[in-house]
């Protein structure tokens, strides 16, 4: 096999492995011959955001895409393209990095955009590969939202813990400590959650109806999208715990895996916070997508967690 050598390769041989690992699996577009990709001019504002992923595992890379991808969307955004910067190892080797551009590519695919390019490295002491991810997108007035107002309805939209029931199936030893609790047909239905990650359908539905404020729920989980929108509104608010959506099969996963649910990684679900919970809920439930009011926004700052007559207060962790 080829390794990507360091600087003791020549600058011509590093751009032919660059060509042929990452600019020629890319194809045609806006990366030819550009150091930069041209976006074009932008009505609205331009917004980017910007993962991390290590080369764990294939979908830990993907997953850096779906991310970016989400935080633009969930901003109100059109998504324009992605860029990834990877970072090698002083010894990996070249079928690595086209493992690496291939699993950003298929991500891509699944969020219907773009690699338009970015940058490729060896990094002297790196103990692992690691891919750098931008997502670049264009936002209109919405995507600044106004501020909250107590008695505002909260809504989930989407399945709460999606992203990290995605990395516990796709890791063959976990998958294989599933089975020795729960039969392959009983997990076949979230067995391809991965392709509900991305968010662009639903977040467009929310866009247009006019909500105040989107948040993914990825890192810290449901629990931490409801604490990072109070922090960002300032408002505290008052959950029913029970309106939370769960599939069953991620409820009794979490349950044997020994998982706080609602602190599973949950990209692919989001918060919305608008005046109309009842309305977002309706525009959603037309297209077929799942959401429901959890809970309102208060006028102060306590979060107030209900479950029955058990009141409790969420906690950041």
């Amino acid at each position: 096999s080829t390794r990507v050598r360091s600087s003791a390769a020549s600058d011509v041989y590093k751009r032919q492995i660059l060509y042929r690992s990452v600019t020629n699996l890319i194809g045609r577009g806006p990366v030819a011959a550009r150091d930069c990709a041209d976006l074009g001019k932008s009505d609205g504002r331009v917004i980017a955001s910007t993962q991390t992923g290590t080369m764990g595992n294939d979908i830990s890379l993907r997953m850096a895409v779906y991310k970016a991808a989400n935080n633009i969307w969930s901003a109100g955004g059109r998504l324009v393209g992605i860029q990834a910067a990877f970072l090698l190892r002083e010894d990996a080797e070249e079928q690595e990095l086209k493992a690496m551009t291939r699993n950003i590519l298929r991500a891509c695919g699944n969020c219907h955009t773009v690699l338009t390019g970015g940058h490729t490295e060896v990094c002297e002491g790196l103990s692992h590969n690691m891919v750098t991810v931008t997502a670049i997108g264009e936002a209109d007035e919405y995507a600044y939202p106004p501020k909250t107002a107590p008695g505002d309805a909260i809504v989930a939209v989407g399945t709460v813990g999606i992203e990290e029931t995605a990395y516990i199936l796709d890791d063959e030893q976990m998958y294989g400590k599933l089975l020795t609790r729960f039969s392959a047909r009983y997990l076949e239905p979230v067995k391809e959650c991965e392709a509900w990650i991305p968010i662009e359908d639903e977040a467009a539905v929310a866009g247009k109806f006019g909500v105040k404020v989107m948040h993914d729920a990825s890192d810290g989980g449901i629990f931490g999208a409801l604490w990072d929108m109070a922090l960002g509104t300032h408002r505290g608010f008052r959950v029913d715990l029970k309106a939370i959506p769960f599939r069953q099969e991620i409820v009794e996963i979490s349950t044997y895996l020994g998982l706080n649910p609602y602190r599973m990684k949950s990209s692919g679900c989001f918060i919305a916070v608008t005046p109309d919970g009842a309305g977002l809920v309706e525009a959603m439930r037309r297209e077929g997508m799942p959401a429901c009011i959890i809970g309102y926004t208060t006028d102060n700052n306590d979060k107030i967690l209900c479950n029955d007559e058990e009141i409790s207060y969420l906690e950041r962790k």
